[in-house]
C-alpha cells in the first residue's frame, strides 16, 4: 500500500528543519553587468547537476538519470553533505559510471529540485559563466503551511555555491524560480499570474525588466493564468482533489524546443469531465494555446505550435480517507478545515510529459503506463515519444517513470540543472 501523500511532505519539512542554515556571503564576487545570458538548454552542456535526495527511491531515479546522460555530459553531485555525497558517487560506481568524471559540492540546505532555486548558470559571449540570484518565497506557497516559517533557506543556495565556484552573481530583488521560465535564444516565457504572485506591489512592467536582464533575453510571452494541476493553494484545487505543485511552472506546460517552435501540453477534450481539476485546466490550457497562436518571435514570425498529450489526472490521484492524523498533521489544517475525518479526497501527482530534460545529444522524458492502467495512456506514452523524437531529432529519448518525483510537485526537469560549456 502507497504511504499518505501528507507523511511525504512532512518528511520533506523534517528536512528542512535538520538542516544547517548557510548565511549569504557578502564576498562573493558580484556583476551588474547585462552582457550574461542564460543559455537555452539544447545549447552544448558542461554538467547536468542533480540535488542528491535521502529518499531512497528519488535516489533510485536519480541514478538512472545519471546512467543514460552520462555518457554524454558530465555529471555533478549538489549533497547536503559529506556523508551523503559519498553514498551519492559509491551509488554511482554501482551502475557503472566512472566516478572519477563526477563533481561534487556540499550545500547544506536540502535541494532535490534544483533547476528552481539553483545554482542557475548564466554565461557571456566570451563563454565565462555567472550564477543568476533572484530571491526566494518558497513558491509563493500559503502562509498557512508550515514550511512557510523556512521558505527563505534555499534562497542562500545560489550564492554559497557561486562562492564556491568562485564565480560572479547577478542579482535582482525579484522573485522566479528556474522551472517558471523557459528560454529559448532571444525569448522568454512564463505564466502571468505566477510572476505577479511571487512580487507583489511591482507593476508586470517592472517585473518584466528585471526577466530580461537577469535572463539576457529581448522578449517575453506571458500565458495568463496557471493551471490548477501546479496550482497550490490552502483548501482544494477543485471539488475534493488536493495536491502539491510548484505554484505555477512553466515547464510543466509550455517548452521551446528551438526559436521557432513550441510544446504545449493539451487535454483531451474527451477526458475534460474526469474530474473538477481537468474540466478548469482543459480551458486554461486553451487559453494559453490561443495566446501562443498569436505570439511572434524577436523578428515578428509566428511560431510552429505542438500539442503534447496530457496523462489523464484521474488514473493518476491517489484516492484516500480523511483521518484524523492526515487532518491535523503537517499542512492538513490548512489543506482540509473545510473537510471532516472520514471525507474521501482524492490526492492529485504533478504527471506530465513537458517536464522532460534536454542534454547533449540526449532528452529524457516521462513514461507511465503500467498494468492496469487504460491502453489510451500507453498510447500518450508512445504519442509523447514521437513528438520528442521529431522536436530534437539526432538525440536519444530515454523514457523513465518520474512518479517519485511527481509526488513531490515536480518532474525530471525540476530536478537537473545545466551547467552550460564554458571556455
Amino acid at each position: 500500500m502507497r504511504p499518505k501523500i501528507i507523511i511525504y511532505h512532512t518528511l520533506l519539512i523534517l528536512s528542512f528543519i535538520n538542516c544547517t542554515s548557510v548565511q549569504k556571503n557578502s564576498t562573493t564576487p558580484k556583476s551588474e553587468t547585462t552582457d550574461y545570458y542564460f543559455p537555452p538548454q539544447w545549447d552544448e552542456q558542461e554538467s547536468v547537476w542533480l540535488g542528491w535526495s535521502l529518499s531512497k527511491s528519488v535516489q533510485q531515479l536519480h541514478l538512472q538519470m545519471a546512467k543514460a546522460v552520462h555518457s554524454y555530459v558530465g555529471i555533478t553531485i549538489l549533497s547536503r553533505s559529506d556523508s551523503l555525497l559519498k553514498i551519492a558517487f559509491t551509488q554511482l560506481h554501482s551502475v557503472g559510471i566512472d566516478t572519477h568524471r563526477v563533481k561534487g559540492y556540499v550545500q547544506y540546505i536540502p535541494n532535490l529540485f534544483i533547476r528552481d532555486a539553483g545554482p542557475r548558470f548564466l554565461k557571456n559571449k566570451a563563454g565565462q559563466l555567472a550564477i543568476a540570484d533572484f530571491e526566494w518565497n518558497y513558491y509563493g506557497y500559503p502562509k498557512e503551511f508550515q514550511i512557510s516559517q523556512f521558505s527563505d533557506k534555499r534562497g542562500q543556495i545560489d550564492n554559497d555555491i557561486a562562492k564556491q565556484m568562485n564565480l560572479p552573481i547577478v542579482s535582482t530583488a525579484m522573485v522566479a524560480e528556474g522551472g517558471g521560465i523557459d528560454v529559448s535564444s532571444n525569448m522568454m516565457m512564463t505564466f502571468k499570474e505566477t510572476a505577479m504572485q511571487r512580487n507583489p506591489g511591482k507593476s508586470i512592467q517592472e517585473i518584466e525588466k528585471e526577466y530580461l536582464r537577469m535572463y539576457g533575453k529581448k522578449k517575453i510571452i506571458w500565458l495568463n493564468r496557471m493551471p490548477l494541476m501546479d496550482k497550490v493553494t490552502a483548501g482544494p484545487k477543485a471539488g475534493n482533489y488536493f495536491g502539491y505543485g510548484a505554484n505555477g511552472h512553466i515547464d510543466e506546460f509550455a517548452r521551446f524546443v528551438n526559436d521557432s517552435t513550441i510544446l504545449i501540453a493539451l487535454i483531451d477534450p474527451a477526458e475534460k469531465d474526469n474530474d473538477p481539476v481537468s474540466k478548469t485546466d482543459y480551458e486554461i490550457m486553451n487559453e494559453n494555446l490561443e495566446i501562443l497562436k498569436k505570439a511572434v518571435d524577436i523578428n515578428g514570425k509566428p511560431f510552429k505550435i505542438i500539442p503534447l498529450p496530457t496523462p489523464s489526472y484521474k488514473w493518476y490521484a491517489e484516492e484516500q480517507i480523511l483521518t484524523d492524523s492526515i487532518k491535523n498533521n503537517g499542512d492538513g489544517k490548512a489543506l482540509f478545515k473545510n473537510f471532516k475525518v472520514g471525507d474521501k479526497f482524492f490526492w492529485m501527482n504533478s504527471v506530465g510529459y513537458a517536464n522532460f530534460f534536454v542534454s547533449n545529444g540526449i532528452v529524457l522524458i516521462a513514461e507511465y503506463w503500467k498494468e492496469g492502467l487504460p491502453e489510451k495512456e500507453k498510447q500518450k506514452d508512445e504519442e509523447a515519444r514521437g513528438v520528442i523524437e521529431k522536436a530534437f531529432p539526432g538525440r536519444k529519448i530515454i523514457q523513465l517513470n518520474p512518479m517519485v518525483l511527481n509526488r513531490y510537485g515536480g518532474g525530471m526537469h525540476c530536478a537537473t540543472q545545466q551547467q552550460p560549456k564554458s571556455n
